[in-house]
């Protein structure tokens, strides 16, 4: 296909696309999911805008898909990724190349593990979509120690979810900088711990992950 006839493809499929000045409960939930196990990559040769996730769970990969035929009228693909570990530990890929889109979500904010934050004036609603999002990726249920942990290099940016998990009246700590070996940024470790806030972070928050969702059923009344 010649250059004139995949411009005319691209704006066939770029004219589809709806992009909505308000900010939804769907593009946040696609704002936080990029934050925590996804990325945005504008390649300069030929200029490709590219968006990609990596999910753990079935069910997240359908849901992200969703949220973007829901918000934008375009449908990522899902690309199932089988390791060839002794384990058997596989991955799910959510991906779509399109211009608009990316722009859009741009204007959000930044996703790179260092710099993603929350972004600017939300409601209270739209904060608990976005923190129960990213939990879904980052979050890791401690059944044994019974704590809700998140790892990132980004210190401030658990730090603002910690304030943002105060608004509901949960407790939590950050703990480090930790080393993260020879070569990589310091890690910094967001713990609610107390029975108490366990409970209200169910109650008030939760999670979309259906094995997160499971773990965190766990956790029963004082």
């Amino acid at each position: 296909m010649g250059k004139i006839g995949s411009k005319n493809r691209w704006e066939r499929v770029h004219s589809k696309v709806i992009i909505k000045d308000k900010i939804s409960k769907e593009k946040i939930s696609i704002n936080s999911y990029l934050c925590g196990d996804g990325y945005i990559k504008i390649r300069e040769k030929g200029f490709h805008y590219e968006i990609c996730f990596f999910l753990d769970n079935l069910f997240l990969a359908k849901r992200i898909v969703s949220l973007f035929n829901k918000e934008y009228n375009v449908n990522p693909k899902i690309r199932e990724i089988k390791s060839k570990t002794k384990f058997g530990i596989g991955y799910y890929r959510v991906e779509i190349k399109n211009k608009p889109v990316c722009l859009n979500l741009l204007s959000l904010g930044k996703y790179d593990g260092l710099n993603w934050i929350i972004p600017n004036s939300l409601d209270k609603n739209l904060l608990r979509e976005w923190i129960k999002c990213f939990f879904d990726c980052e979050a890791y249920v401690n059944l044994f120690n019974q704590q809700i942990q998140v790892k990132s290099v980004n210190e401030s940016g658990l730090r603002e979810i910690k304030k943002g998990l105060l608004l509901y009246g949960i407790n939590s700590k950050v703990y480090g900088p930790y080393k993260n070996g020879e070569g990589h940024n310091p890690y910094f470790m967001l713990t609610i711990y107390n029975l108490k806030d366990l409970l209200l972070y169910k109650s008030k928050i939760g999670f979309y992950h259906p094995d997160k969702v499971v773990d965190l059923g766990s956790f029963k009344s004082l």
